[in-house]
């Protein structure tokens, strides 16, 4: 009876967690914002929501298989891509509140479940963001090369010429620091070596680089860069189901959608979930297209609104599966509802 108890409260928390972090997020839309989300809503073709609302869910999908891949080195290779997949949405609905927390809360949901040491599987986690931060420096650049005009001049119109003055200034305070504190490592070595922060410091570093050099372990190599280009070809393609939603963008091609994509990317890297900034990003974007910016508005909260739901409910189911299933490996590899033969 207690048992059951305990496991109501538990699964009560994380939902009461999860609707939390929903309602921080949408707390922060201005009214207008929410007016034009709802005005969005309405006038979409809802096939087309449909359309980009599953490849929003395939996308994440596969970076589940992705991650699953990561793990199999480090010796996990029991994780079920259905426990990777809820547990990568958790920390989506968890960076709608707190930005880069969810990489932390996804590897605490292997940990409750598997028992895998969450330093291990944010070592992965890290491999995977360097691996997504060259994919999208390689896409940026395609992308520049077949719409050049275009993303010149919405950089130009976009970017104050302040903002490199501000990244000189930035970039000059870290180095600064960052010298700082290697000639203090370098004068007091010895004694920090000693001290149980270090040494507890050094176990968890031990366990990141475990996590971090297991993509150089991987069994199937080629099949991690093919996931890895998948998961941009998929969201490209669900901003061109998006366009289809619109009458006013209906006709617009795959290499624009590579192109809003490419740009409206840098929103989630600014504001959590990228919000407010990625729909007016979208929307900017559209411009240069000849998509005038209340259409563009439409476009792109709708776009938005499409990954921030899948988000929602799969990050809540996430929250009360991992909940009911802690530390169990021999029972969750068995019982799993969610196990597929693999």
């Amino acid at each position: 009876m207690k048992t059951k108890i305990k496991q109501v409260a538990q699964i009560l928390f994380f939902f009461a967690l999860g609707v939390g972090f929903i309602w921080w997020f949408v707390a922060k839309l201005s009214e207008q914002e929410i007016s034009e989300l709802f005005e969005s809503i309405r006038r979409a073709d809802y096939f087309w929501v449909i359309v980009a609302f599953l490849i929003s869910i395939a996308s994440c999908y596969v970076r589940a298989v992705r991650w699953k891949q990561l793990l199999k080195p480090i010796g996990y290779a029991n994780v079920s891509i259905s426990r990777a997949f809820l547990a990568i949405m958790s920390g989506y609905l968890t960076n709608l509140a707190i930005p880069r927390l969810g990489e932390v809360i996804r590897c605490a949901c292997l940990r409750k479940s598997d028992a895998i040491p969450v330093e291990k599987t944010l070592g992965t986690v890290i491999t995977e963001r360097i691996i997504d931060l060259i994919l999208f420096a390689i896409i940026f650049f395609v992308a520049a090369i077949l719409e050049f005009s275009l993303i010149k001049d919405y950089i130009k119109t976009n970017l104050d010429a302040t903002i490199w003055e501000k990244a000189k200034t930035l970039l000059l305070i870290v180095a600064i620091l960052s010298a700082l504190v290697i000639i203090f490592v370098l004068i007091a070595r010895k004694k920090i070596r000693q001290t149980k922060f270090f040494i507890k410091l050094s176990s968890i570093f031990a366990g990141l680089w475990q996590g971090m050099k297991s993509i150089f372990h991987l069994q199937k190599p080629l099949l991690f860069i093919f996931y890895s280009f998948l998961i941009w070809f998929l969201w490209i393609c669900g901003t061109w189901a998006v366009f289809k939603c619109v009458q006013s963008t209906s006709a617009l091609g795959f290499t624009a959608a590579l192109a809003v994509t490419v740009l409206s990317a840098f929103g989630p890297m600014v504001t959590p979930g990228g919000i407010g900034l990625y729909p007016a990003i979208f929307a900017q974007t559209l411009l240069l297209y000849g998509v005038v910016k209340p259409i563009g508005y439409a476009a792109g909260w709708l776009s938005w609104l499409v990954s921030q739901i899948a988000s929602a409910v799969f990050g809540l189911a996430g929250f009360v599966y991992f909940s009911k299933n802690t530390n169990n490996i021999k029972n969750n590899t068995a019982n799993d509802p969610l196990r597929e033969t693999e």
